[in-house]
């Protein structure tokens, strides 16, 4: 799929526009019920219960496969070629753009918070090592957290695709350029919320970040190598976070 992107098979702006009709509805359907959802439904560290942690998962699973239809109704079986089993080399990439994307995010987020200030942070903060059965929420929280993330891997990927191929057919020069910037502004437009709606902050802190992850993935034809580099960084993320949280 990839590849017909890149090459001649080029999908219609129809199609484009299913794909990402259904990033945004996926979004809205992952967004809703933070706006007004009963307390017993809000999974945390104060409510561990297995109803909001089914809850959490219904919520996250459908944001991921709502797109996953809208990709696949616009291109058939050629979804799939989104993604292979990482082989060898691309197993060494995760682990080199893990790195790249650790660092890019420590520069940035220094440099965000000197220029716009500090920010809250996600609501996982509230975990610490005081919380009981922390390390079972912990995994829990990372396994509801690779299904979200790999809906943000389309939701981040597919506007990077679809503006590349815009820019390349109206014939503007340098179309990856412009499909990483909406790609990356995208994404960071969207995490507005869970960083105080400081905007500076987000574009900056996150923008680059996204750029690394969209680079793993232009780089091995591989949704899975960008979500694992994904995956990895958040988890590393929380995790520190956690360790150093008294």
């Amino acid at each position: 799929m990839v590849n017909n992107f890149k090459n001649s098979d080029k999908l219609s702006g129809q199609k484009w526009l299913i794909i990402l009709l259904t990033n945004v509805i996926a979004y809205c359907c992952l967004i809703m019920p933070g706006i007004q959802v009963p307390e017993f439904l809000v999974f945390d560290e104060n409510h561990p219960t297995l109803v909001a942690a089914g809850f959490q998962i219904l919520v996250v699973t459908v944001f991921l496969l709502i797109q996953i239809i809208g990709v696949q109704i616009a291109t058939g079986r050629k979804w799939h070629e989104l993604f292979h089993v990482p082989h060898a080399k691309e197993w060494l990439w995760v682990l080199v753009f893990f790195i790249f994307a650790y660092i890019v995010s420590v520069l940035s987020g220094m440099i965000s918070q000197k220029l716009f200030g500090s920010v809250s942070g996600n609501a996982a903060a509230g975990l610490t090592m005081n919380t009981p059965n922390v390390w079972l929420i912990f995994i829990y929280q990372r396994f509801s957290s690779a299904i979200q993330i790999m809906g943000e891997e389309f939701l981040a990927i597919m506007p990077l695709l679809a503006v590349t191929q815009l820019v390349s057919a109206i014939h503007l020069p340098h179309p990856l350029f412009w499909g990483n910037i909406a790609s990356a502004l995208i994404f960071s437009l969207l995490h507005l919320s869970t960083y105080d709606y400081n905007l500076g902050y987000v574009i900056l802190g996150l923008a680059f970040t996204r750029l690394v992850l969209n680079w793993a993935f232009i780089k091995t034809d591989n949704m899975w190598v960008s979500f694992l580099v994904h995956f990895l960084f958040d988890t590393l993320a929380f995790l520190m976070l956690l360790l150093v949280t008294k």
